[in-house]
């Protein structure tokens, strides 16, 4: 959000965004009366969409929804009323890319006609952030004894898959002493993060840096040697991926539907499916660095063509212009 809120203002647009994590529903309210906006834009049909909808309903201005995964993906939060009705009464539905927005009409074909690809766009992160900040470089990343270092960066929650990804690639660990897991992320799901952190406790090649602020990932990015994504889905281009391709980092990613629209495979990334094709991947780049340096170098040049944030922008502006106008 504060990406495509940095570059709308190039775009013909004044931007505020209104924290649904800190505010009450009466502050948004409040807020939203002063900044008396010309629509809103809510990220995520179950947890903005209801309050998108009911604030819009207050301001009689229209409002739209970008589906972002598990308002997608998580039949309870796909299949709630609240879900539905937000859906039902949005001005238009963003998706990422077309194979999600395929599964979004599928599960709502009512809003076929309104439903709207945008791709993403990626910013390039500060080039500062990759040497200021010593203390975001993950262990043996610095001169001296050699690592590898896996960086998976993610919320702790199920849905990142990432206690599959740890038990597939101990076997692989147990026989490569300078393979390091590093997670960069905070814990959106409290019991999930105390399973990684039991198991982590006595693996030492396992590194929990917890949340990590947005402009020093260029410090994780610059560290590693490959970035994982072992989601058990997204809903659409993972910003890490779009991220770490952009600096040029090999990826390596679960084969599923949002990152099938990123990665072409064995072109710009790798893809996996099994514990053992994710451990035959992270040991034969381990093996080879070099020969994947090409892969990277393609994965780069591919997002910084095809996914630049202006262009983000300047279509979400165009919508957001025939949204109004029909008010």
């Amino acid at each position: 959000m504060q990406r495509i809120a940095a570059h709308l203002p190039a775009a013909g647009c004044r931007v505020s965004i209104v924290s649904l994590d800190t505010l009450t529903e009466q502050e948004q309210g409040r807020a939203l009366a002063e900044l008396r906006p010309d629509l809103l834009h809510g990220f995520h049909a179950f947890h903005a969409g209801p309050v998108a909808e009911h604030h819009a309903r207050m301001l009689k201005i229209p409002y739209l929804v970008t589906i972002t995964g598990s308002d997608l993906f998580s039949a309870p939060m796909c299949e709630h009323p609240q879900t539905r009705r937000a859906v039902a009464n949005a001005s238009a539905i963003t998706c990422f890319d077309d194979l999600i927005a395929e599964r979004f009409v599928a599960a709502f074909p009512d809003a076929a006609e309104k439903t709207v690809v945008i791709p993403q766009g990626v910013s390039l992160l500060p080039e500062a952030a990759a040497t200021d900040n010593a203390s975001y470089r993950p262990p043996g990343a610095t001169q001296g004894s050699r690592h590898f270092v896996i960086l998976l960066p993610a919320a702790i929650r199920p849905a990142k898959g990432i206690l599959e990804a740890l038990e597939a690639l101990a076997p692989l660990a147990d026989v490569t002493p300078t393979l390091r897991f590093v997670i960069a992320g905070g814990d959106l799901d409290a019991a999930y993060g105390t399973q990684i952190r039991e198991y982590a406790r006595h693996r030492h090649w396992v590194n929990l840096l917890g949340d990590v602020p947005h402009h020093l990932m260029g410090t994780l990015y610059t560290a590693a040697d490959l970035v994982l994504n072992s989601s058990r889905f997204e809903g659409g281009m993972p910003n890490a991926l779009l991220e770490a391709m952009a600096q040029g980092k090999l990826v390596v990613a679960r084969d599923i539907a949002g990152n099938r629209s990123l990665i072409r495979h064995g072109e710009t990334g790798w893809f996996f499916s099994t514990a053992e094709e994710l451990r035959t991947i992270i040991a034969q780049v381990h093996t080879h660095q070099e020969h994947w340096a090409a892969i990277g170098k393609a994965a780069r040049d591919f997002v910084r063509k095809n996914f630049p944030p202006e262009q983000e922008a300047r279509q979400l502006s165009t919508l957001y212009g025939a949204l109004t106008q029909l008010q």
